[in-house]
Parts: C-alpha cells; sequence; structure tokens
C-alpha cells in the first residue's frame, strides 16, 4: 500500500509540474516580448512620443471605433436577440447556424464579402444605379470598419443576450401573465434585469475586441486619419522600420489591453453557450413589438448573409476559378496554411491540457488559489496582443538568418498562444469533472497515465477535443497579424494572399482564394456543430 501510495504522489507531483512548466514557459514568452519592448524604446523618447499629436489622433480613434462599434453592436443585438426569442419561422434554425459561423470565419474573407456588398462596385451601388438613385454610400475609413465590427460582434452579442432571455423561469413569465404584465411593462419589470446583467461584460468583451482589431482597420482604414495602435505599429516596423517607436507604441498598446482585459473579466459572468432546445412558454405581444421583430430579423438575416453568398457568388463567377491549377503562389499558400493551422492548434491543444491537468491536480489538493492563477495566466494571453507578442520575438531573434522553418515555428507559436483561451474555456469544465468523478476511483485501482487516459478521460473528452481543435485550427487559419510580420514571398497563408490580391485590386483572384478559406472554414464550422450536438446528446 505504502509502495502504490508513493508511486501515485510522485505521479501527482509530474502532474503539477508539467502544468507549472507550461506557465513557465509562457510567462517567459510574453516577458520576453514586454522586456524586447521596454529595452528596445530606452534608445527612443517617450516625451516626444506624448508630445506627438498623432499618436493622440490614433488613441482618440482606437477609442472612438471601438466605443462606437460596441455601442451598435449591443444595441442591436439586443433588438436580434429579443425578436428570435419571440419570432418562430423556418429559417430560425439556419440563422443560428450562420451566427456561429461568423466564430470561425477569417476576417479578410468576411471583409471581402463587405466589400462586394457595400464597396464602390458593390450590390448596394448597384442596386442604387437601377434605382437612378445617384448617393453612393461611402464604405471605406470609419464606416466600413464599424460595419465590419458589427458583421463580426451582432452575432456573439445576439446569442449571449438570446441565451440571457432563455434563463427566465418559466414560472416568473407565466405570473407576470396572470398579473397582467404585459408588452413594455413586461420587457421592462421581468426580462430587463436579466438583460442588464449582461450589458456591461459584452460591452466590455466587444470593446476590447474591437480595440485590438487589426486586419479591419488595416484593410478598410483608407489612411493615416482611421489607423489605430496596432495598425501604426505594424506600419512602424513594416514601413519606417522605426523599431523604437514600434516598441513605445506596442508598450501602450498592452498596458491598455491588461486594464481593458481585468475590467472585462470583472464584470464577465459564465453564461452557457448552447442555446436551450426545450418548449419555452412565450406571451403573446402587440403589433408594435412584432413589427420591430421583423424589420430586426429580415435586415439582420440580409446584413449577415448577403456578404457570404457574394464570396460564393465571386469565386464561383471569377474568371481565376479557371486558372486556378496554373497559380503557385495560391498553392503554395494553401500549402503553408494546411500545415501551419493544424500544427499551431495541435500546440495550442497540448499546452492547454498540460495547464489544465497541472492545475485540476493542484485544486484536488486544496491549493485553489494557486490553480486559479495558473488558469487565469493560460487567459491573460488575451492582454497581450498577437503583434506584441510577434515583434518581440522578431527583435529577440532579428540577429538570426530567418529560414522559412524558423517563420513557421515562430507564427505557429503565436497562433498557438493566442488560441489556448479558447481552448482552456472548452477543455477546462469536462477535465476538472473527470477529476471529481474519478479520482478516488483511479487511485483504488492503480489507474494512471495513458491508462487513465485511455480508460477515463478519453470517453467524456473526445467531443470537446474534436471541438476545441476545430476552433484552434479555425482561428490559426485565419489569423493575419503574425503572418503579416514574417511573411515574405517564400512564406505565406491564405489570408495574406488574400490581403495582397485585395492591396493590388486583383479582385478576380482575391475571390477564388475568399471562397477556398470559406470552404475550410465551413468544413471546420461542421466538425464543431457535429462535436456540439454530440455532447448535448450525451448530456441528455
Amino acid at each position: 500500500m505504502n509502495k502504490v501510495r508513493s508511486k501515485f504522489s510522485v505521479y501527482c507531483q509530474k502532474q503539477s509540474l508539467l502544468g507549472l512548466a507550461v506557465i513557465a514557459f509562457l510567462l517567459a514568452i510574453s516577458g520576453n516580448s514586454l522586456w524586447q519592448l521596454w529595452r528596445q524604446s530606452q534608445d527612443s523618447s517617450w516625451s516626444l512620443l506624448f508630445a506627438d499629436r498623432y499618436f493622440w489622433h490614433i488613441l482618440r480613434f482606437s477609442l472612438l471605433q471601438a466605443t462606437l462599434s460596441a455601442l451598435l453592436s449591443v444595441f442591436i443585438g439586443l433588438l436580434t436577440a429579443h425578436a428570435l426569442f419571440y419570432r418562430t419561422f423556418w429559417a430560425k434554425k439556419w440563422l443560428l447556424k450562420i451566427f456561429s459561423l461568423t466564430f470561425v470565419l477569417p476576417v479578410l474573407v468576411a471583409v471581402f464579402g463587405l466589400i462586394g456588398i457595400y464597396g464602390l462596385s458593390g450590390w448596394l451601388n448597384t442596386g442604387l444605379g437601377w434605382l437612378h438613385i445617384d448617393w453612393q454610400p461611402k464604405f471605406y475609413g470609419l464606416n466600413g470598419i464599424l460595419i465590419a465590427h458589427l458583421f463580426f460582434n451582432l452575432p456573439l452579442a445576439s446569442k449571449i443576450f438570446l441565451q440571457a432571455l432563455h434563463s427566465i423561469p418559466q414560472q416568473q413569465r407565466q405570473l407576470a401573465a396572470q398579473l397582467n404584465i404585459r408588452n413594455g411593462h413586461f420587457l421592462r419589470l421581468i426580462e430587463w434585469p436579466y438583460l442588464r446583467q449582461q450589458l456591461l461584460p459584452v460591452f466590455a468583451l466587444i470593446f476590447m475586441l474591437c480595440f485590438t482589431s487589426f486586419a479591419i482597420v488595416l484593410t478598410l482604414g483608407g489612411g493615416p486619419k482611421y489607423t489605430t495602435l496596432e495598425v501604426a505599429i505594424y506600419q512602424a516596423v513594416t514601413f519606417d522600420f522605426d523599431l523604437g517607436k514600434a516598441a513605445m507604441l506596442a508598450l501602450v498598446q498592452f498596458m491598455l489591453c491588461f486594464v481593458l482585459f481585468q475590467t472585462s473579466s470583472y464584470f464577465s459572468r459564465h453564461t452557457p453557450t448552447p442555446l436551450s432546445t426545450q418548449h419555452r412558454w412565450r406571451q403573446p405581444l402587440n403589433r408594435t413589438f412584432v413589427s420591430v421583430h421583423w424589420i430586426t430579423l429580415v435586415s439582420v438575416a440580409l446584413f449577415i448573409a448577403l456578404p457570404l453568398l457574394n464570396i460564393v457568388y465571386s469565386g464561383l463567377t471569377s474568371s481565376a476559378l479557371s486558372k486556378i491549377w496554373q497559380s503557385p503562389q495560391l498553392w503554395q499558400a494553401l500549402g503553408y496554411s494546411l500545415t501551419l493551422a493544424p500544427f499551431a492548434a495541435l500546440l495550442a491543444l497540448l499546452l492547454s491540457i498540460a495547464l489544465l491537468i497541472g492545475a485540476r491536480r493542484l485544486r484536488w489538493h486544496y491549493q485553489l488559489k494557486t490553480a486559479n492563477m495558473m488558469i487565469n495566466i493560460g487567459m491573460m494571453i488575451l492582454a497581450i496582443p498577437t503583434l506584441v507578442l510577434a515583434i518581440g520575438l522578431f527583435l529577440l531573434l532579428q540577429q538570426l538568418d530567418f529560414a522559412v522553418w524558423h517563420l513557421f515555428l515562430i507564427v505557429a507559436l503565436c497562433n498557438a498562444l493566442i488560441a489556448m483561451p479558447f481552448v482552456l474555456r472548452i477543455l477546462a469544465t469536462p477535465l476538472n469533472n473527470n477529476m471529481r468523478h474519478y479520482e478516488n476511483l483511479c487511485q483504488s485501482l492503480g489507474i494512471r497515465g495513458w491508462t487513465r487516459w485511455h480508460l477515463i478521460e478519453w470517453h467524456s473528452l473526445q467531443n470537446p477535443l474534436r471541438s476545441a481543435y476545430a476552433y484552434a485550427v479555425a482561428l490559426s487559419l485565419g489569423d493575419f497579424s503574425a503572418i503579416a510580420l514574417f511573411g515574405n514571398q517564400d512564406f505565406s497563408s491564405l489570408p495574406r494572399l488574400l490581403y495582397q490580391q485585395l492591396g493590388h485590386y486583383r479582385s478576380q483572384e482575391a475571390a477564388v482564394t475568399a471562397l477556398i478559406l470559406l470552404l475550410l472554414c465551413g468544413l471546420i464550422f461542421l466538425v464543431i456543430e457535429k462535436s456540439d450536438d454530440q455532447s448535448e446528446t450525451t448530456r441528455i
């Protein structure tokens, strides 16, 4: 018995040390980035930066566009969630699936679809021309940035608010009906307290996402007037090669993101992502509510679906589609993307599992503060923009003669670190549940190592693992930040190729590239949906 206990003690120590090793690695990577930026910034003058009017213009615009994007997403998300809860129609299931698809859609693919709708030669201007209306909407600049941010963040806000409406007890709704609390009074007295709990968390989350937006602002900004901090960092490195200025801007970006992350974490509340499929009793509403609901649903459905339809239509009708076999750039970018994304996702999965196994072991031994600190450090990567991590690695390795495989590993590492917080969220609950339910049994039977993983862990983890891996692949496949800094003619990816095609007005070739990315993300989305459906069936 003593030998068994001794072996288990060593086994437990190895698990804890494995998690701590991952934490040390994360701290080393992030600490290196901050140290390299700080050291590089010492060669420049902070006083000159703060005295620069352009710096304050960039900072004001970064805050302005993030605030407007978050306000629009929250307001329209509230209307959409309320309409989705009360209205039943045949396409409701598909609309929710399209909402979920936007979570894994690469930013530049959506930007291409939006340009095809709202650009100078887009569907909207063509329709206005047929109606003999001279007005032409301006898409580039702040308008385009807000529309693109709304495209990505409206579905997120809608699903969170919809879940809040589903959380209202049936008995409370029925009691309100018996007391004749209806329509606006019911919204104000019953529904609003539940929705209000999610207002600040959703606003803070979307604000942080928009504040750190890179590809959207870089593509649709339209010049120095519409530049954010992250785009200014990229321009300082790639165009001016002013590493001191880039380092100072990156440090400012990190400090602001850290504050935003802490604020978002403070306001955030756990909201289950799957929507309930149980029958819900709904109180009849007056005609005003019904009209607003249908106008909102039709407008939102067109706003989200039309860019996706434009991508499919433009790709299938492109003249470059027949010449796809003769495009070595496309095949090179496709090959690197299909190699880079799975590798980065696997790295994110391994790091996350090692961290969670170590944290749950500490939690089992009642070291709750240490376990929570480990998880928070893993999530803290969200506070460090990808470009900041990439520039830190670039400064560390700038004396190195970069080969393609060096660039591949650096970009894969950056993408893996950015995907880690999402993987941690998906895997934390099933791993902790396995520990709580089976740890005593495993200790009594001497089950550990790969035997425990095969007999105990795998049964409940295979669907969450598949879903987490698919999300990580999708995030890495569509990421543009790291590859924008390290990419070159010999090392590229589909998002980088699409950006170059859009920048050089090669719309026919861009249509094919965007279609390929959309199809790849569609396949990944099907894997995620299948995993979620199987997980829901298992719980039932």
